[in-house]
């Protein structure tokens, strides 16, 4: 049997393209270029060096204000205020002008700030995890050193009344999850994985966020809150390679801890 010829293509039409056979996949699309990403390690020491200089800047106006930068426990909520927040510069403001300047213009895109409903339990659960650890090493220091635990929540007030109280759950409980995510596990993270690999961004993300958290007196108590700190932070670490880049489950992990420290230092 002789197939009818085929009708001449009006002038500038394509011709039709023949559906896949049956169960084979069509061909894959052609992706869209994607923007040139140059963030990386330069920008991590950049947000750090303005932390620094945010602090600096911080006891400048505390100091101003005629608040004791000595003892901590005794600053007004407002001197409080801004010891907490002096750092954002860094931690939040570069990754703002990094993703801006360097990157794809979205901080979701470029370092996962975003949350889905299915963070919320992966969060809770990272949160008793990170705790769970916590109390791990505040036995085995009781039992060694016969001391104290160490803490980092020494900058709390004494004594605070309700408005001071929801404040700093405010401000140290959700808000500066947000911020301290965003640059460890959003910023350093992915930086020292695109250089090295995601085992040493793992590592190496969850000691400096250590070493940014560590207080003591003594060099034993300033290893330990290093060791408790960047446990937390390779806790919260997994929970973001676990959702593929998301810092959602981190960011809620992160809150409980924070929260939980926050209400157990205030109200004991």
């Amino acid at each position: 049997m002789t197939l009818p010829p085929t009708p001449p293509l009006p002038p500038g039409a394509s011709p039709p393209v023949a559906p896949p056979p049956p169960g084979l996949p069509p061909p894959p699309a052609v992706d869209a270029p994607r923007p040139l990403i140059r963030w990386g390690m330069g920008d991590v020491v950049i947000g750090l060096v303005l932390w620094v200089l945010g602090g600096i800047v911080a006891v400048a106006v505390l100091m101003a204000m005629g608040d004791d930068t000595t003892s901590l426990t005794d600053l007004s909520l407002g001197a409080l205020t801004v010891s907490l927040v002096s750092g954002w510069v860094g931690l939040l403001g570069w990754p703002i002008v990094a993703t801006r300047w360097k990157g794809q213009r979205s901080l979701a895109l470029d370092f996962g700030l975003q949350i889905r409903p299915v963070d919320l339990g992966w969060g809770a659960l990272g949160a008793v995890v990170a705790l769970g650890v916590s109390f791990v090493g505040a036995v085995v220091w009781t039992l060694l050193s016969g001391s104290s635990v160490p803490t980092n929540t020494d900058f709390l007030p004494q004594r605070p009344g309700a408005a001071t109280v929801v404040a700093l759950v405010v401000l140290v409980g959700v808000c500066t999850p947000v911020v301290e995510e965003l640059f460890f596990r959003g910023l350093l993270l992915r930086s020292v994985g695109r250089r090295w690999n995601l085992t040493v961004g793992v590592i190496g993300s969850s000691v400096v966020f250590g070493m940014l958290h560590v207080q003591g007196s003594t060099w034993a108590e300033a290893l330990f809150m290093l060791g408790v700190t960047a446990s937390y932070g390779v806790v919260f670490a997994l929970l973001v390679v676990r959702a593929e880049g998301r810092l959602g489950a981190a960011i809620i992990a992160h809150m409980g801890v924070n929260i939980v420290s926050v209400l157990a230092t205030v109200l004991a």
